[in-house]
């Protein structure tokens, strides 16, 4: 499986933690130079629905934001051209103990199961799917924010790319959003990635919370609601399916 690391060209610190990190596991990697918010609001996507960035974060996109979301289209791009999967890193990362195990662990499912995340997460939900040694496999049912690491296969690159063809949002919120794309997303546990120091000091500038008017508030509130209700919904069809495959594998089992 193939490894990038996004990193902006002028930070030579990140690029070296990263490079220190991966060269000490004996990872191969590939470092991809971000794509500045310029350039991406320039030439990396067809528009910019404001009305939908509001309802999604209650402000505009910030020129950072622009930048870190091309930067990963960009490599979904490469996974759906080449027909294979990645493991995406943003450049902030310090890796954990069993973090070459759990390379190993997400190459064999990545095919099967499309999103993995190796990070840690806050605030999450998740519910167990399998086994993988000493890791196990968890479908979200609450996703969390943040890119820091994690796989995705080609299949699910192209859904990506197709939905993102318009940005109406951070690429986090996008992403967790699996209720609107409708990519089940998968944690693999113990996480062996977790975010570094240098995350203190963010390179995506801007973001702000202000009061909000209260039109937009309660737009906000109600597109929030909304949401609450169709993830409900995702998860109860996915339940219903994980437990029919459940019931296959062991009538298989006892014949």
């Amino acid at each position: 499986m193939r490894v990038f690391v996004i990193n902006l060209k002028k930070d030579s610190v990140r690029r070296l933690a990263a490079e220190r990190q991966l060269n000490e596991a004996g990872i191969p990697y590939s470092m991809y130079t971000a794509i500045d918010g310029d350039d991406a609001r320039a030439n990396c996507f067809d528009g910019y629905d404001e009305f939908a960035c509001l309802m999604n974060i209650g402000r505009f996109l910030t020129d950072g934001e622009y930048g870190c979301f091309a930067s990963h289209r960009k490599l979904w791009e490469i996974s759906a051209d080449t027909d294979e999967p990645l493991l995406i890193f943003e450049d902030d990362f310090c890796l954990q103990q069993g973090f070459v195990e759990a390379v190993h662990e997400v190459e064999r499912n990545i095919e099967d199961f499309g999103f993995i995340r190796m990070q840690t997460d806050l605030r999450a939900k998740k519910r167990r799917v399998k086994d993988c040694g000493r890791f196990r496999l968890s479908r979200y049912t609450k996703a969390p924010h943040c890119m820091l690491c994690y796989a995705i296969s080609p299949g699910v690159a192209r859904i990506f790319l197709e939905k993102t063809r318009v940005i109406d949002a951070p690429v986090d919120v996008f992403v967790k959003k699996f209720w609107e794309h409708e990519q089940a997303l998968f944690a693999l546990t113990p996480y062996t990635v977790v975010t570094s120091e240098l995350a203190l000091d963010s390179t995506i500038s801007g973001r702000v919370k202000r009061s909000k008017p209260f039109r937009l508030a309660t737009l906000r509130f109600l597109t929030k609601c909304d949401w609450y209700t169709r993830r409900f919904l995702f998860n109860v069809r996915s339940l219903r399916g994980e437990n029919r495959r459940f019931r296959r594998l062991t009538s298989s089992k006892s014949l």
